[in-house]
């Protein structure tokens, strides 16, 4: 997984292994008793096209919630922090801008009351900015769960002996207005039967993934209660 910083996108890009983790691999063989590994590839590839260790993941990933969680601990020039495995500046860079953007840093580059709120949450910046936002706007109890059922994946399910079955029961949580509504409706139908599993195996629901999003939304909800919004007090699970 590989974010531009320019583009502003995450994309999954194939690329050689490295061969630290060609050597880590072929370690598995042999863990629990004698194994042989099988490269798919030749000795030339290794030697040549394997850069000796992967490429670390702070070089890889968008730095929005790394950046917003050092600046919540008091850590305010970054540019000239010393990280083990310093990140591109235009990456810290195209960061600090979008946390601008969002009103977590001011024109100075410092945290503001919002942007001490959002490093609360263990979300990407523009999903904490929208559940705070949520709680002015009146949808608290909605956008909790968007935002919980977003974090776990894909929830349907489509077995290749019931494609069409699986597609009709799918039809019936669509929403023209767009996916997110679509996981809404999914979860409150999911609510409305009691969080039952054999209605998940009915409907091609995955119930594990549900269950995960409700303890997703439970904590959401648990640091959103530190502030003690009003508008939550009748929040259920």
């Amino acid at each position: 997984n590989v974010y531009n910083p320019k583009q502003g996108l995450d994309s999954l890009v194939i690329t050689p292994i490295s061969q630290a983790s060609a050597k880590q691999r072929a370690g598995r063989a042999g863990r629990t008793g004698p194994g042989k590994c099988y490269r798919l590839y030749t000795e030339s590839a290794y030697r040549n096209e394997m850069s000796p260790t992967t490429i670390p993941e702070i070089q890889r990933i968008n730095l929005g919630t790394t950046t917003l969680n050092m600046k919540a601990m008091g850590i305010n020039d970054l540019l000239s922090f010393d990280f083990m495995d310093p990140p591109s500046p235009q990456a810290l860079i195209s960061a600090m801008e979008q946390l601008y953007s969002l009103g977590a840093l001011d024109e100075e580059g410092l945290l503001t009351k919002l942007g001490r709120k959002m490093a609360d949450f263990p979300l990407d910046p523009p999903l904490s900015k929208m559940l705070l936002a949520s709680v002015d706007l009146g949808c608290s109890d909605e956008i909790l769960t968007i935002i919980a059922m977003i974090q776990t994946g894909n929830i349907f399910y489509r077995p290749r002996e019931k494609q069409a079955q699986a597609d009709q029961k799918r039809a019936k949580f669509f929403q023209p207005e767009g996916d997110h509504l679509t996981l809404l409706a999914v979860y409150e139908a999911w609510k409305a039967k009691n969080f039952s599993g054999p209605w998940c195996f009915e409907n091609f629901v995955q119930s594990r993934s549900l269950r995960r999003a409700q303890d997703v939304r439970k904590q959401l909800l648990t640091i959103m209660d530190r502030y003690d919004f009003d508008e939550l007090a009748s929040f259920s699970s």
